[in-house]
């Protein structure tokens, strides 16, 4: 099915530009003449029926009359004949397609041919995964392109190129170089840039990636926000006015998100509170402070200090009572060192007067031919 012929822009894009492509595209009406299938290029075979064209959100697609058999038999859309020396001819995809993914294409036709372009972009996708038929891209753009999804077209477009490759004649290229042509004034490059790696980019809450972006992003025309987000860090967000064929760029700074909670402390009238290191208040103190563990200190003359770390969460209310304990006496310890000490002078006296205390005369000896002498005599 040549379904692409409903979705040319070939020989109107340079009045819809003229005319503003984001004003006119939806009621954009091409030149009847243009809608001429391949199968007419055939010598050998007759003339289909002229396939009508969508262009923008037109409601009724040409599905079903190009789905209509020719006289030979075969659909139009059929397999495409070529000048001599071109690609082979295929069968229609309505052939050469089996199992599910022949299913998922007929449900996107018919979904295509009721006017349900969001539905039939979901079963030709499906479509296009289980068989890879480059063709089923034709009809996957000619559903993005009247769901005005612009930047996906040329995605779709590019991947057309890839995939088809040789199989895709000179009239498939020009087709595809008119629709990009097209597409490009409908869209906008944006450069993002972050102050952070590994933040993540989504416009419209539709993500793109993660930075730093390997290129710029195709964005459609008209208002979208732009947000970047990465954990630990405050959200960036704007809003912009996205003109078709410009680029914009748009540098993100993202600062740190600095959690917090309440902490109250209740402590006696004249007791003295200490924060982290730093005096706060006396007898009770509230204040908004990060989230974490935090060292408190409570002290007051004559009482014992009262130290701790508390944790306060995220969001929450944390209430510290303490109650100082009087400090314990220091004249017992004072008694005890006079009372100890006046004890060894005692034992001094005593020791010193038994060691000098007068006894019985020394007794006088010689050893050898010299004269020893006990007591000190």
């Amino acid at each position: 099915m040549e379904v692409r012929r409903a979705m040319r822009w070939t020989g109107m894009a340079a009045a819809m530009a003229a005319a503003g492509l984001s004003a006119t595209i939806a009621g954009a009406q091409p030149s009847p003449g243009a809608a001429t299938t391949k199968a007419q290029a055939a010598p050998s075979q007759p003339t289909p029926p002229q396939a009508t064209r969508a262009a923008g959100a037109q409601a009724t697609p040409p599905a079903g009359a190009a789905a209509k058999p020719q006289a030979g038999g075969a659909p139009a859309g059929s397999a495409s004949t070529t000048t001599p020396g071109g690609p082979t001819p295929q069968a229609p995809l309505s052939e050469s397609l089996t199992g599910m993914a022949k299913a998922e294409y007929g449900a996107g036709n018919a979904l295509l041919k009721d006017g349900d372009f969001a539905g039939a972009l979901v079963q030709f996708e499906k479509a296009y995964a289980l068989s890879k038929d480059h063709r089923v891209l034709w009809n996957i753009a000619l559903c993005q392109k009247n769901l005005r999804r612009y930047a996906a077209l040329l995605d779709t477009l590019q991947r057309l190129e890839k995939d088809g490759g040789a199989l895709l004649t000179a009239e498939d290229r020009k087709d595809i170089a008119d629709l990009r042509t097209t597409a490009e004034g409908l869209v906008s490059r944006v450069e993002v840039v972050a102050n952070e790696a590994g933040a993540t980019v989504l416009i419209d809450d539709a993500s793109m990636g993660t930075t730093p972006l390997a290129a710029p992003l195709v964005v459609e025309l008209g208002e979208r926000r732009i947000r970047v987000t990465k954990p630990g860090f405050k959200e960036f967000t704007r809003t912009l006015r996205v003109e078709g064929g410009g680029r914009i760029s748009l540098a993100a700074t993202l600062t740190r998100e600095v959690r917090r909670g309440t902490l109250v402390v209740q402590a006696g009238a004249e007791d003295l509170i200490s924060l982290d290191g730093r005096t706060v208040g006396r007898g009770r103190w509230e204040g908004s402070v990060p989230s974490g563990q935090h060292a408190l200190r409570v002290s007051a003359p004559g009482k014992e200090t009262h130290e701790a770390e508390v944790l306060v969460r995220d969001g929450e209310m944390r209430r510290v009572d303490v109650g100082l304990n009087a400090a314990a006496s220091s004249s017992g310890r004072t008694w005890l060192w006079i009372g100890g000490g006046a004890a060894l002078l005692a034992g001094a006296v005593i020791t010193g007067a038994l060691l000098f205390e007068p006894g019985t005369p020394a007794e006088r000896g010689t050893l050898g031919t010299f004269p020893l002498s006990f007591g000190g005599r």
